[in-house]
């Protein structure tokens, strides 16, 4: 098995080695700079698993490299804009998405340059170690970004990858799957307050206060803060509460 890091802002991992088919149940996305470890190449496509979280699956060879470069710092913003040049003005090269790995060569005034050549703003990345213990606040920076299934970008993104991404920018390693988030993720409560894990019949939030739940939602076709109240009332009810 063989590291590989990806070089395109986002891409699928399907469960089957086909970008034409309808997205099934076991589907996940990576980031730019994320690692997945490939266990066989074949017709474009390289066989393996997300390295941060053991999810298998597909992804297509052209957005791999099996060149590993560390990073050093990570993108905090839901979305960012690389620039050719150290201004505002500048011609874009591409958006990068919260949670991609970057590697910064050098600095000038407001911005960074990374190993691909582009500058992007200082004040959208942070250092590879360090974190933010809330995750409502990670969590908040996703409001408005569209529904996807499978999706844990700032270019689309569901329920548990919310979860996950949140949770993981405050240091907490979370499975991929609802079903498997809450067995996995801290104890049980039996109330709720901000921060909470909360379940449904396959779905997820997390409470941004003691009243309204963050999630992203296939309701509103995208992420929202609503009353648990009113999610409560749309769902089967509350399967369990789970407290970090």
């Amino acid at each position: 098995m063989i590291k590989h890091q990806i070089i395109s802002p986002v891409v699928d991992v399907r469960g089957a080695p086909d970008h034409t088919a309808l997205r099934g149940k076991f589907e996940t996305q990576l980031v730019f700079g994320e690692i997945f470890i490939v266990e066989e190449e074949s017709n474009g496509w390289c066989k393996g698993a997300c390295a941060h979280d053991g999810y298998a699956g597909y992804v297509e060879s052209r957005h791999l490299t099996n060149v590993v470069t560390p990073p050093t710092h990570i993108v905090t913003a839901a979305r960012s804009h690389t620039y050719r040049d150290t201004t505002i003005k500048s011609p874009l090269i591409e958006a990068l998405s919260f949670g991609s790995l970057v590697t910064v060569t050098t600095h000038d005034k407001d911005f960074a340059q990374i190993d691909n050549g582009a500058w992007i703003y200082q004040k959208h990345i942070a250092a590879i170690n360090s974190f933010d213990e809330d995750p409502v606040t990670t969590a908040k920076k996703f409001l408005e970004t569209p529904y996807y299934w499978g999706g844990r970008s700032g270019f689309g993104i569901d329920c548990s990858g919310l979860v996950q991404v949140a949770l993981a920018r405050a240091g907490v390693k979370a499975p991929r799957d609802t079903e498997v988030q809450e067995t996995a993720l801290g104890t049980d409560a039996d109330t709720h307050r901000a921060g909470d894990i909360i379940f449904f019949p396959g779905h997820v939030g997390i409470m941004a206060d003691d009243h309204n739940l963050i999630h992203a939602n296939a309701f509103h076709m995208k992420v929202t803060i609503e009353p648990l109240s009113t999610v409560t009332g749309r769902s089967k009810g509350i399967t369990s509460i789970r407290r970090l």
